[in-house]
């Protein structure tokens, strides 16, 4: 460790003591947000805002992230993007990769200064590069605000303050990182869609949950190839119904040749086309195959994505839509053990979700909706049309049913599971299985 770093960690260690000396609560909210750049590069966003209609002064902060601690963290490096803070004081005192407290973080610290922080709009603190070979490829990096040790988050408002509050700190890949038992998002099965428009029977909208990304069958795929949302022309916009209300924490964007550097421009609403608010507009990442947009817990059943524009493509093509949030709206407790079926848990329709995880090794999950009960059937035909597994046959009643599929016995490969119920309602999806 340099003297530099060690006189820096001197200086977190007095800082942290002194701003003890007087907690306040302070209504601020600070978010963590992430972006994969390539498979070697992360951007890491801290946005912050005031949480009422008054300001609040910022005259320090020190920040300290978790992260993985069974990845391969010794190649890593972490920096400051010059100018990239809105802030007059900037978190470029100290930047870097620690190991005080016996497990690696990675930290920022500001000089003493003096900012204002209104609700008008948030406010980039900084943004920060995350580099080391694979990096990108790393799915479980696990980036959480840390509140312990000699090293942790400190924010300090007038007077030198200190106004931290871990409830009001957010990471795009969990809620409140001190409330342990706050529900984390999961993907959200999507039920139905509507587009404006599709670019023939190989395009349709509905190919946007069906499980085939730009990855499937190992990237073999030309301009012609089904499994994508297509449309000529700009704009272009796709309602998704995610059967009831959810708190949407992001969604997941798989853009057409968005590997080789083409980007969508992309508004994201919560409502249907004919009716609905607008979110944000962000432009898809450059380079990588997914890229991910917070809606930052927007509770709505209904997410319409607008395609306003591309940067080479003059198509709106978009291979898949991952969206990911906590829960539906949970029904009202009646105080008694048994549980009563209210309008709220039983569907309105037939059907069938998209499994998850997709693609999929060796097992993979899916849910039947039934309006009513009756007699399901649920089947697995390889791209041949020869049946392959009997999955489901019996008797279910009204309500959600959770069926696993094992495809242990599956050769890797393209399948299509297939849901009837009383010989008068069918409907089919398909599935990737990779080994």
């Amino acid at each position: 460790m340099t003297t530099r770093i060690l006189n820096s960690a001197k200086l977190i260690s007095i800082y942290i003591f002194l701003t003890s000396l007087s907690i306040l609560a302070s209504s601020y909210k600070m978010e963590l947000r992430e972006t994969v750049i390539d498979n070697n590069q992360r951007e890491i966003s801290i946005v912050m805002l005031s949480d009422s209609d008054t300001s609040i002064e910022l005259t320090s902060y020190q920040c300290a992230l978790s992260l993985n601690q069974t990845i391969d963290l010794s190649n890593i490096s972490f920096n400051y993007i010059a100018s990239s803070s809105e802030l007059v004081n900037e978190p470029n005192l100290f930047v870097g990769m620690e190991n005080i407290d016996g497990e690696n973080e990675i930290t920022f610290v500001s000089y003493i200064g003096h900012d204002i922080i209104t609700n008008a709009k948030e406010t980039i603190v900084g943004k920060f590069l995350l580099e080391g070979t694979n990096i990108g490829k790393v799915k479980d990096i696990n980036l959480q605000w840390n509140f312990d040790g000699t090293i942790s988050t400190i924010i300090t408002g007038k007077n030198f303050e200190n106004i931290t509050n871990p409830k009001n700190h957010k990471s795009s890949y969990t809620k409140l990182e001190d409330d342990k038992n706050q529900p984390t998002a999961q993907r959200v099965a999507i039920s139905s869609s509507e587009a404006s428009a599709v670019g023939g029977n190989k395009f349709k909208e509905s190919n946007l949950y069906d499980g085939i990304t730009s990855s499937s069958n190992g990237g073999n795929y030309n301009s012609s190839s089904e499994g994508r949302w297509a449309a000529a022309g700009f704009p272009q916009w796709v309602t998704i119904d995610l059967g009831s209300e959810v708190e949407v924490e992001n969604i997941k964007i798989n853009g057409f040749e968005s590997e080789k550097g083409v980007t969508y421009d992309c508004e994201f609403y919560s409502g249907t086309n004919s009716n609905k608010s607008l979110i944000k507009k962000e432009t898809t990442a450059s380079g990588t195959q997914w890229s991910e947009h917070s809606l930052d817990g927007t509770k709505t059943r209904y997410v319409t994505v607008v395609i306003t524009g591309s940067e080479g493509n003059d198509w709106c093509d978009i291979w898949e839509m991952e969206v990911y949030g906590i829960g539906g709206t949970a029904a009202v407790e009646d105080n008694t053990e048994e549980e009563t079926l209210t309008e709220e848990n039983i569907p309105n329709e037939f059907g069938i979700s998209q499994n998850y995880p997709n693609p999929f090794n060796p097992t993979t999950k899916v849910e039947v909706r039934m309006k009513e009960s009756g007699s399901a059937r649920l089947d697995v035909y390889n791209i041949l049309g020869e049946k392959v597994l009997s999955v489901l046959d019996e008797e279910l009643s009204a309500g959600f049913h959770e069926v696993n599929i094992d495809g242990t016995r599956l050769a890797s490969g393209i399948y299509i599971y297939a849901l009837n119920i009383d010989n008068k309602f069918s409907q089919t999806k398909k599935m990737n299985l990779i080994k």
